[in-house]
């Protein structure tokens, strides 16, 4: 099928679930523990075919209840086993029980078929174009916060949300705009039950869990943090910057809990980002809210990156890396800063110790505090 359709079927191995999914298995092959889920190799296949326009055929069996297509839905077939005839106009699920027909938006909800809703964000200078995926079991490390099915109408408030971050983004922020349209794309909502409001998993690239947030400003500070990580993750694919984590565990100013060496060099560098997303943002706003904001995460990512460098785990190319850091965070202090917005961001940071300290009565046990 790659011979035929090269584009469409190198599209869908880039889809971030996919990815998910292939990891997942290699592990469970390579441990031998428990079922492995190789018959998704022959949905994959299919769902191929579909993007692709092409005629296939194959039949599942001790397969999930729900069939789900990486990239466009999932078929609901109340059965075990099941036969997927593709043709180059249509698809559909049979199975005894069913015959579920694959819509040719299959971004549209009919009878069986749940469809991967799309979000596009228009600019004269760039179309952000998203998957907004609440659907696959691979979309993201299963957790708690994951959100279930979203209504229409929270897509709609999605689809608004992300138009406006999208418009504050390319606007005023055009290189974080350029790395997000070429890294990011899908997003999968989370639920608001926990204190994180973001993630990035290394194990799905391309994908960035979010809770709805309350507005495009403070979406487009959170595209702008999990960017920040999307790119380390590849950059420690290829390259070592610390050894293997020791065990002392470090405050972060972003976190309610200690982290590894590792946690924290990640966390500083998302908040490099963000202080520097704030830097350009206060600019076009010109709020004491927004320059807080900048003097917060400024201070914070600075001296975690102090902590950072202190630390023998450090490998040669790690020090140039924090060595470029501290370069652009020392450029960050010399900015000036409105006074009231200084005391705004500094009481912040105090309150965020005082709230670590409380949820972290007995720490440290051996470990290390900036």
């Amino acid at each position: 099928m790659h011979e035929t359709a090269p584009e469409h079927v190198d599209a869908l191995l880039r889809y971030p679930a996919v990815g998910g999914w292939a990891l997942a298995t290699m592990g469970a092959l390579r441990q031998g523990e428990g079922t492995p889920e190789t018959t998704q190799m022959a949905v994959l296949a299919a769902t191929a075919a579909i993007r692709a326009g092409l005629p296939f055929e194959t039949r599942l069996s001790q397969q999930a209840r729900t069939v789900v297509f990486p990239s466009l839905g999932a078929a609901e077939i109340g059965s075990k086993a099941c036969l997927i005839r593709i043709t180059s106009s249509n698809g559909a699920v049979i199975s005894r029980r069913s015959r579920i027909e694959i819509p040719a938006d299959s971004t549209c909800d009919a009878d069986g078929w749940l469809g991967l809703r799309r979000i596009v964000a228009e600019h004269p200078h760039g179309v952000l174009h998203l998957t907004l995926d609440d659907l696959d079991p691979y979309r993201f490390p299963a957790g708690p916060q994951l959100a279930t099915r979203l209504t229409d109408a929270e897509v709609l408030q999605w689809r608004r949300l992300l138009q406006d971050a999208w418009t504050i983004l390319r606007d005023g922020h055009i290189s974080t705009a350029d790395e997000i349209m070429s890294m990011i794309s899908a997003i999968t909502p989370m639920s608001r039950a926990g204190w994180a409001a973001s993630g990035t998993s290394r194990t799905t690239f391309g994908c960035v869990a979010l809770a709805r947030p309350s507005c495009a400003r403070t979406l487009a500070a959170a595209l702008a943090h999990e960017i920040q990580h999307a790119k380390l993750t590849v950059l420690l694919y290829l390259v070592d910057l610390i050894e293997p984590d020791p065990e002392a565990r470090y405050y972060a100013p972003w976190r309610h809990d200690p982290r590894p060496l590792s946690g924290l060099l990640h966390g500083t560098y998302a908040h490099l980002g963000v202080a520097d997303f704030w830097r350009r943002q206060r600019l076009v706003d010109d709020s004491v809210v927004a320059h807080a904001e900048f003097a917060r995460w400024r201070d914070a990512a600075a001296k975690t990156a102090h902590v950072i460098c202190e630390s023998a785990a450090l490998t040669p190319i790690g020090r140039r890396f924090m060595d470029g850091m501290l370069q652009r965070l020392h450029a960050f202090a010399e900015e000036e800063v409105p006074i009231a917005a200084v005391e705004l961001a500094r009481a912040a940071a105090a309150r965020h110790q005082h709230d670590f300290d409380t949820t972290n009565p007995r720490w440290p046990h051996g470990s290390e505090r900036p």
